[in-house]
C-alpha cells in the first residue's frame, strides 16, 4: 500500500461479518428469528441433557441482590435482537451491558464503515452500537464501552498493510487515524446521551490486553505485538506509546460524558500465568498513575480456566485476593469485567456444570472480600451467545480451543455461562447469586 491509499479506500473496503451483517439489518427494522432458535455464532449443541431440568433456588433477580454492587452481562450480535434472550437477561435486572463493538476496528471509518439499503431500509455502520444502547435503556442499564484499543483486536488489514510496509509517513498517518477514532466515538456518545436524557456509557474500558501472558511465561518483555505496538514509539517508561495516548485520548474526548476509564487485563487469576501477569499489570498500573492518566480502575477479565490451576478442582484464590489488595492501595476501583468458566477440561455434562457453578461462586466470593470491586460483568449470558462456541473465523474461540486451551481431547461443546442454550438457568446462575449475597456490608 503506498502512503495515500489508505484515504482511497471506499466505503466498503472491509466485508461485512455474518454477525454483522444480521446485526445492521435487524438494527434496521428487519426481521430475525425471535423463537429462541437463532443461534448465528453458535457452533455446536450439547450432547446430552442433564436426568432432571435445573430449577433455580434463587429468586431475586440477580441484579438486585446487591444494590451497591454492579452486575451486569455482555451483549453482542444478534443476541440483542433475539426476543426469548432479552427477556430471559431483562428479568434478570443487569444494571451494565457491556458492548464490545466499539472497537477501533469496528468503527474507523476506513476498517468498517459501510452503509446500504436492504428490502427498501437502510442499514450502517453504528447499527449494532445504537441498538445496544437502546437495549440497556429499555432495560434499564448503563452501558460499559469494552475496550476500545485492542492491539490483537483483529487489526484492520489497512492498519496492517500501513505497519508492515511503512510508505513515508505511515506513522503520522496512523496517529492521525488513532486521535480521530476517539473523537468520532465520543462524539457519538454524546449525541445518544442528549437523545436518552442521561449518561449512557459509564464506564470505558480503554486499553485491552496490553500483555501476552505466553510471552510473559517465557520470560519476554510480554507487550502484545501488533501495528499499535509499532506506531507509536516506546515512553521513556517502557511503557508503549499508545497506550499513553490511548488514556490521553479517552480523557481529552470524553469530557462531556466522563466515564470512568479502565485498563483491562486477562489471565491474573490462573495460576499458571497469574504470577507473571499480576506483577506486569501492577508495574503498568504504577507507570500510568505515576504520568497522571485519568485512570479511575482496573478491569480484569476471568475467563476463568480450571485446566490452569494447580488443583483444577480445587482452587486456591489467596494469591489472587492478594493481588485485589495491592490493585485497591493504589486507590482505584476494579471491575471484574468478563466472568465465564471455560469447562473443555471435562466431559461429562453433569461435572461440567457442577465446576463451572462451583469456580463462579468460589471465584466471585473471594473477589467480593475486597471492598474495591464494585462491578461484576459475566461474558456472555447464555451458552448458545457464549463467545468460546464461536466459529465466525478460522481462528475464532471454539475451532482453535484444543490448541491453547489445553482441554482434553474431543471435548464436549462448552456450557459456560448461567444460562443455557434453552435460556433456562444453570446452577451456575444461584452460585453467582449465593456469592452476590456474601459480601453482606
Amino acid at each position: 500500500m503506498d502512503s495515500d491509499s489508505a484515504e482511497r479506500l471506499p466505503a466498503y473496503a472491509k466485508p461485512l461479518s455474518r454477525r454483522n451483517f444480521l446485526a445492521a439489518l435487524a438494527g434496521a427494522g428487519l426481521s430475525l428469528d425471535s423463537s429462541g432458535g437463532s443461534r448465528a455464532e453458535s457452533v455446536c449443541r450439547d450432547r446430552g441433557r442433564l436426568s432432571a431440568s435445573y430449577r433455580s433456588q434463587e429468586q431475586t433477580p440477580l441484579g438486585k441482590i446487591d444494590p451497591r454492587l454492579l452486575w451486569g452481562t455482555h451483549v453482542e450480535g444478534v443476541a440483542i435482537y433475539d426476543k426469548r434472550f432479552v427477556e430471559a437477561l431483562a428479568k434478570e435486572q443487569p444494571r451494565v451491558l457491556a458492548v464490545s463493538k466499539m472497537k477501533f476496528n469496528d468503527l474507523h471509518p476506513l476498517s468498517m464503515a459501510f452503509e446500504g439499503e436492504w428490502r427498501g431500509k437502510s442499514y450502517e455502520t453504528w447499527n449494532e452500537v445504537d441498538e445496544s444502547f437502546r437495549l440497556a435503556f429499555q432495560i434499564g442499564a448503563r452501558v460499559r464501552g469494552d475496550a476500545l484499543i485492542w492491539n490483537e483486536g483483529p487489526p484492520s488489514p489497512w492498519v496492517v498493510a500501513l505497519a508492515a510496509k511503512r510508505p513515508q509517513g505511515w506513522r503520522d498517518q496512523l496517529h492521525a487515524a488513532f486521535d480521530k477514532y476517539f473523537e468520532t466515538l465520543f462524539t457519538h456518545v454524546d449525541a445518544l446521551d442528549r437523545q436518552y436524557g442521561a449518561p449512557m456509557m459509564r464506564w470505558c474500558g480503554v486499553v485491552n490486553e496490553p500483555f501476552e501472558p505466553w510471552a510473559l511465561e517465557a520470560g519476554k518483555s510480554g507487550w502484545r505485538t501488533g501495528p499499535w505496538l509499532d506506531a507509536f514509539e516506546p515512553a521513556s517508561d517502557g511503557v508503549p506509546g499508545y497506550i499513553h495516548q490511548a488514556f490521553e485520548c479517552a480523557a481529552r474526548y470524553s469530557r462531556a460524558s466522563r466515564p470512568a476509564l479502565f485498563l483491562n487485563e486477562a489471565s491474573c487469576d490462573s495460576d499458571r500465568f497469574g504470577p507473571f501477569m499480576r506483577k506486569a499489570l501492577l508495574a503498568l498500573v504504577d507507570n500510568l498513575q505515576r504520568r497522571g492518566h485519568k485512570l479511575d480502575s482496573v478491569g480484569l477479565q476471568s475467563h476463568l480456566a480450571p485446566q490452569w490451576m494447580s488443583d483444577p478442582k480445587n482452587p486456591d484464590w489467596r494469591p489472587f485476593r492478594q493481588f485485589l489488595k495491592e490493585l485497591s492501595q493504589r486507590g482505584l476501583a476494579i471491575y471484574i469485567t468478563e466472568l465465564d468458566v471455560n469447562d473443555c477440561g471435562f466431559k461429562d455434562m453433569a461435572e461440567r456444570d457442577r465446576i463451572v457453578a462451583d469456580y463462579t461462586r468460589s471465584f466471585a466470593t473471594a473477589a467480593l472480600e475486597q471492598p474495591a470491586v464494585t462491578m461484576i460483568t459475566n461474558w456472555d449470558f447464555s451458552d448458545n451467545y457464549s463467545w468460546l462456541r464461536d466459529a465466525s473465523a478460522p481462528n475464532a474461540a471454539f475451532p482453535t480451543l484444543g490448541r491453547w486451551a489445553d482441554c482434553v481431547a474431543d471435548y464436549a461443546c462448552p456450557r459456560p455461562t448461567l444460562y443455557d442454550e434453552n435460556l433456562a438457568p444453570k446452577p451456575a446462575r444461584d452460585a453467582l447469586a449465593k456469592a452476590l449475597r456474601s459480601r453482606g456490608w
